[in-house]
């Protein structure tokens, strides 16, 4: 449930910084996008550890 909540939570939160990062330099969407991948990437990160790294103890 962690994992979840982190991978959602990263992805929207990354997301939005990156939304107003375009906002602010009239980028079209490549904030968001980047934002948005990173948050994926750190969302499998947590899914990983909280799976094989909690599985050895």
């Amino acid at each position: 449930m962690a994992a979840a909540s982190t991978m959602t939570g990263s992805v929207l939160g990354l997301g939005a910084i990156g939304y107003f990062i375009d906002e602010k330099f009239g980028w079209p969407q490549y904030g968001v996008l980047t934002g948005a991948l990173l948050g994926v990437v750190i969302g499998m990160y947590e899914l990983y550890k909280s799976i094989y790294v909690k599985g050895d103890e």
